[in-house]
C-alpha cells in the first residue's frame, strides 16, 4: 500500500497518479455498478481526472494511450467518442493530471507535458487543438499543473508545482494571458506544491497541498491573490500532513482529503472561516480510528440547492473499506454502501464525479468492474 501521495511522487520520481480538480453540483448517486455503462474496455491505463460536460458526455484524462493519448471522451453510456478521440490522437506527449470543461465546451488540461503547449493546454469541443490559446500559454509555466478551476468570468486558476508566472498558484484570462496583478500578489509565498484549489462563494481560493508556508497544507487567498490573514491564522497548525483534495459544500464548509493525522485521519471539515469542525472530525475519527491505512485522493459531495449530503471519498486504502467510502454529512461512515462498493473494486480510486443524472462516475487504477472507468447507480 503506497504511503506517499501520488500528486507529490512526480516531484522526485516523475511518475504520478493524480486526481482531478473538476467538480459537479448534482446529487444522490445510487448504490451498485451500472451494468448499462460500458467503455468496451477501451482504456489501457489509469484514469486520474474526470469532467462531466453539460450534455452528459464524460471527459477523462490520465496515463492511458488508448482510445487516444492522455485525454479521451465518452458518451453518457460509456461509448467512446471516436471523432473526438481521433482528433486528440497523440498530440499530448505525457500524462494529463487535471481536466476542466469551460461553459463554451472547450476543454482545459494540465500536467507535466510539453506538447501541444507547456503544462497547460486547451482543446476545442471537437478535440482539435486551440492553437491561439496554446500559443499564448507557450512556456509561461515552468512546472506541473495538477489542478484547474474555471471562474464565472472565464478566467483560469491553476495549482501545481511551478515557480512562474507565480509560485504554485496562478491565474490566466480566457485567452491564456497571465493576469499579472493576481500573480504578483501571490508571488512566492507558497513554498511547495498546491494539489487542489476550490473557489468559495466570495471568490476566494481555498488551496491544499504539501506546502508549509504561508500555512501548513491548507490556506486561503483572496480573489485578488493576496493572503487571507484571518482564515490562515485559524487554520494554521490544524492539518498534520498534506491535502490532496478540497471541496466546498453548499453551506460554505470546507472538506479536505489527503494523508494527515490531524484534525482527523485523512478526511476533515472546516467552517468557512477556517475553524475546524470538531464534531464532524471527531465522529469521523471515531468511525475509522487508525484503521484507514492509506490516504484520500479525491472526494465529491452530494449537493442540493440548500443542503449538503453524503461525501464520497476515493483513494489508496483498503481498511476499513477498500478504495471507495461513503461518509455521512455528520462524519459517520455509511458502512452498508462502503462495504458494497469495496466488493466491486480491485485497486485505487483516483477520481470521483457526480454526473448530470446524479450517478457516481469513478476513475482510477482498477481493472474491475470496468477497466479504469465505471459508473455507480
Amino acid at each position: 500500500m503506497p504511503r506517499i501521495h501520488s500528486r507529490f511522487v512526480v516531484v522526485t520520481l516523475t511518475t504520478l497518479l493524480v486526481v482531478a480538480c473538476s467538480r459537479s453540483d448534482d446529487s444522490a448517486p445510487s448504490l451498485g455498478v451500472d451494468a448499462e455503462f460500458s467503455t468496451g474496455f477501451s482504456l489501457d491505463d489509469t484514469v486520474s481526472a474526470i469532467a462531466i460536460q453539460a450534455d452528459g458526455k464524460i471527459v477523462v484524462s490520465g496515463g492511458f494511450s488508448t482510445p487516444s493519448r492522455s485525454l479521451a471522451r465518452f458518451s453518457a453510456d460509456g461509448t467512446p467518442d471516436t471523432a473526438f478521440n481521433a482528433n486528440v490522437a497523440d498530440v499530448i506527449d505525457k500524462a494529463v493530471y487535471s481536466v476542466a470543461v469551460q461553459d463554451d465546451g472547450k476543454i482545459l488540461v494540465g500536467g507535466y507535458f510539453t506538447a501541444p503547449s507547456s503544462r497547460l493546454a486547451r482543446f476545442n469541443s471537437d478535440g482539435t487543438i486551440d492553437t491561439a490559446f496554446n500559443t499564448a500559454i507557450g512556456n509561461a509555466i515552468d512546472g506541473g499543473v495538477v489542478s484547474i478551476d474555471v471562474l464565472s468570468n472565464g478566467d483560469i486558476v491553476i495549482g501545481g508545482q511551478f515557480t512562474t508566472p507565480s509560485r504554485s498558484l496562478a491565474r490566466f484570462d480566457t485567452n491564456g494571458e497571465p493576469i499579472q496583478s493576481f500573480n504578483t500578489a501571490v508571488g512566492d509565498v507558497v513554498n511547495l506544491t498546491i494539489g487542489s484549489v476550490a473557489v468559495d462563494a466570495d471568490g476566494g481560493f481555498i488551496v491544499g497541498g504539501a506546502f508549509s508556508t504561508p500555512t501548513a497544507a491548507l490556506a486561503r487567498f483572496n480573489s485578488d491573490g493576496t493572503l487571507d490573514a484571518a482564515f490562515n491564522a485559524k487554520v494554521d497548525g490544524s492539518v498534520a500532513g498534506y491535502v490532496s483534495t478540497v471541496e466546498i459544500d453548499v453551506t460554505g464548509r470546507i472538506v479536505i482529503g489527503g494523508q494527515f493525522t490531524a484534525p482527523s485521519n485523512s478526511l476533515a471539515r472546516f467552517a468557512a472561516d477556517g475553524t475546524p469542525d470538531d464534531d464532524f472530525n471527531q465522529k469521523f475519527s471515531a468511525a475509522v480510528g487508525d484503521t484507514l491505512d492509506g490516504y484520500v485522493e479525491k472526494l465529491v459531495i452530494e449537493k442540493s440547492d440548500e443542503t449538503s449530503g453524503r461525501i464520497t471519498v476515493g483513494g489508496w486504502f483498503t481498511t476499513p473499506h477498500s478504495w471507495l467510502m461513503a461518509v455521512n454529512d455528520d462524519g459517520t461512515v455509511d458502512t452498508t454502501t462502503s462495504t458494497a462498493w469495496s466488493k466491486e473494486l480491485d485497486a485505487a480510486v483516483l477520481s470521483v464525479m457526480i454526473d448530470r443524472d446524479g450517478r457516481l462516475v469513478v476513475g482510477g487504477a482498477f481493472t474491475t468492474p470496468g477497466r479504469h472507468l465505471m459508473r455507480l447507480g
